[in-house]
């Protein structure tokens, strides 16, 4: 798809909104975004260009699952458009189980039970020509890519149909985001043969899958057909297709009734399974689901699992509604409020932050049985079992965050996870510590950056992940809490009004698309119309940490506040006067905007100072000592 012209729209929101902030940008800008500008698929206001292109991949699936012998087989379609200028000589192939084969590279520990001999690849065939699959001149492994040659090159502007019949085991020892949990439940994720990206900036994407990073992917339609065993319920990305031919008319009624209740219907109960009305057949059965525009594909099945759900409408004037559902073992007893989580989280960001309608018609929070954390997919997000109902909580609201981020905005995880993983470590701070006062979400947030921060461990966000995934803990600073952090203050800087003015816009704007780290950037400066170099260089490009001081007390009564750690921070002043009256100076981060490494606080001339406190427990600092003065000299405080 070509993107000629913006918006009429978009362009009148940018210039009723905007003013000219100069675009001669102090950040670096990689060689590959250079040549982008060049091409005008992308330009320096962080708009996606006149020749911005995107390919794109429907599927169709056919699959089997035997969760005995814990295998996935089947026969998947796809029709691939080449949008791109450029003729493709070769494809790329996710196969991201090969994750598992014998011999391969990870940065994950998984037991010698779950290796195996890597994705079976028994058929291929492009444009109606088989390929020799044991020719290692026309097909390739290289970690968990299948690089696949073609003597028919794919023209631009053409489209490629693929047919791949394959099959593929799944892990249960380590269940790397996927999985067999137990003997009755399953989590099925990146299992198929899957086009990689090929964008405007890398080509192709060979950034292999080793388990700490995670996932870049094209959007496209799915039409998946999964043969189940008997007594096997299924739940995936999409619209279930057939319920008819696979519940109980007992089941489709209360099913019916939850697409149409705005409470939580309990669907499918224990006592459904006790009367045998669950299912229409004893054989196995074959599910069909439907989904529309999205980067991926998963389902979840289970023996006796329950199922909650209800309606929640997003969007009025589109009647735009989504169907929330939770599905859990009855072991999994704090999953019975779930659905209601569930509910609240996406009322949450439909209306409040990020204010944007639930992009999707259905999402549904599936409970693997164990204490782990949890892992998102398009419309499907797989967890453990937190023991405290706020983790819970604050799990449920982080997983479906990621309907926005990288889902909806078709971000590359695996280089730039702070792009997603951020957002979606920062929405659920209000509402849980509105909800769960005890929790402390944000507070815990900034304690665990505070820990961290300016340590060798404290590596910027915008080094790619692929390139420090062998160093979770890192990886996972750079990509959850610093960022969380950075949005928090962005939006203190900004003020709220105008964050989310500008949040929105941006997500408008490459909704379906994907940005780059500079798009984001860009479009902040141009929408906000200032310079924010002085906050995302520090907080994304540069070692800069969180440590305010108190440096000194002038003779003429003023403090000194100087910023060592180079972090732009809210400043907090707390004065208490010999008198025992107080007074607080309050200024937000866009104090530092001036590039200063200190202000200077004016303190009422007619008093005497007898002690200040600098910062809250809401602002981290590495060095709070620092951060106390006890004046016994009554002269420096005149």
């Amino acid at each position: 798809m070509h993107y000629r012209s913006l918006l009429l729209t978009v362009v009148l929101y940018v210039l009723s909104q905007a003013g000219l902030v100069s675009q001669q940008s102090s950040y670096f800008i990689p060689r590959e975004l250079q040549r982008a500008y060049h091409n005008k698929t992308r330009n320096a206001m962080g708009l996606p260009g006149q020749e911005y292109w995107q390919n794109r991949a429907d599927y169709t699936i056919n699959a089997e699952i035997d969760p005995i012998k814990s295998e996935v087989k089947g026969d998947v379609s796809i029709a691939y458009v080449n949008n791109s200028p450029d003729t493709l000589k070769r494809l790329v192939f996710n196969i991201y189980q090969d994750i598992f084969k014998k011999g391969n590279s990870r940065d994950w520990d998984i037991g010698t039970e779950d290796l195996h001999d890597g994705t079976m690849i028994n058929e291929l065939i492009v444009e109606g020509n088989s390929i020799d699959l044991i020719n290692r001149q026309s097909v390739s492994r290289q970690g968990t890519k299948l690089i696949v040659r073609l003597s028919q090159p794919i023209l631009p502007q053409s489209k490629a149909d693929i047919k791949v019949n394959w099959s593929v085991k799944l892990p249960s020892l380590r269940t790397v985001r996927m999985g067999k949990y137990s003997d009755s439940i399953a989590f099925v994720a990146y299992w198929y043969p899957q086009i990689a990206v090929y964008d405007d900036i890398d080509g192709w994407d060979m950034i292999s899958y080793n388990g700490s990073v995670e996932f870049y992917n094209e959007f496209g339609d799915f039409d998946v057909s999964i043969t189940a065993p008997a007594g096997w319920a299924m739940w995936a990305t999409g619209r279930l297709q057939n319920p008819e031919e696979v519940y109980h008319n007992n089941i489709q009624k209360k099913y019916q009734q939850a697409l149409n209740s705005e409470t939580v219907v309990r669907i499918i109960t224990e006592q459904d399974y006790q009367s045998q009305k669950v299912f229409q057949s004893k054989n196995k059965m074959v599910w069909k689901f439907f989904a529309k525009d999205v980067p991926d594909f998963s389902f979840a099945m289970g023996q006796g699992m329950l199922w909650d759900a209800s309606t929640l409408e997003v969007d009025a004037k589109n009647n735009q509604s989504v169907f929330i559902a939770s599905v859990y073992p009855p072991s999994s007893v704090e999953y019975k409020n779930v659905a209601d989580f569930s509910r609240q989280s996406i009322e949450y960001m439909s209306f409040i932050m990020p204010g944007v309608a639930f992009p999707y018609p259905t999402m549904t929070t599936f409970s693997n049985g164990k204490r782990n954390g949890g892992m998102e997919t398009p419309m499907m997000a797989n967890n453990g079992n937190p023991t405290e109902e706020s983790d819970l909580f604050g799990l449920t609201f982080h997983e479906i965050a990621h309907s926005y981020m990288p889902f909806m905005m078709g971000t590359n995880e695996k280089k730039y996870a702070w792009m997603d993983e951020g957002w979606a470590s920062l929405w659920p701070s209000k509402l849980v510590d509105s909800l769960y006062p005890q929790h402390q979400y944000l507070k815990r947030t900034v304690e665990s950056f505070e820990a961290a921060a300016g340590k060798e461990m404290d590596i910027p966000p915008m080094v790619p992940n692929h390139l420090m995934a062998t160093n979770y803990p890192s990886l996972r600073l750079g990509s959850y809490t610093r960022p969380a952090m950075a949005y928090h203050f962005l939006e203190d800087a900004l003020g709220s009004e105008k964050f989310q003015q500008v949040l929105r816009f941006y997500m408008q704007t490459w909704k379906g698309k994907h940005p780059l780290p500079l798009d984001f950037i860009k479009i902040f400066e141009m929408v906000a119309d200032q310079d924010l170099s002085w906050f995302f260089s520090p907080w994304l490009y540069e070692n800069a940490y969180p440590d305010l001081c108190i440096k000194k007390i002038t003779d003429k009564g003023s403090v000194v506040v100087e910023n060592r750690g180079g972090l732009p921070l809210p400043v907090v002043l707390k004065v208490k006067y010999t008198d025992q009256t107080e007074e607080v100076f309050e200024y937000s981060t866009a104090v530092w905007s001036s590039l200063l490494k200190s202000i200077i606080i004016e303190l009422a001339s007619d008093k005497h100072v007898q002690e200040i406190t600098l910062g809250n427990e809401y602002i981290p600092d590495v060095n709070r000592k620092d951060n106390y003065m006890l004046v016994i000299d009554q002269t420096q405080s005149k």
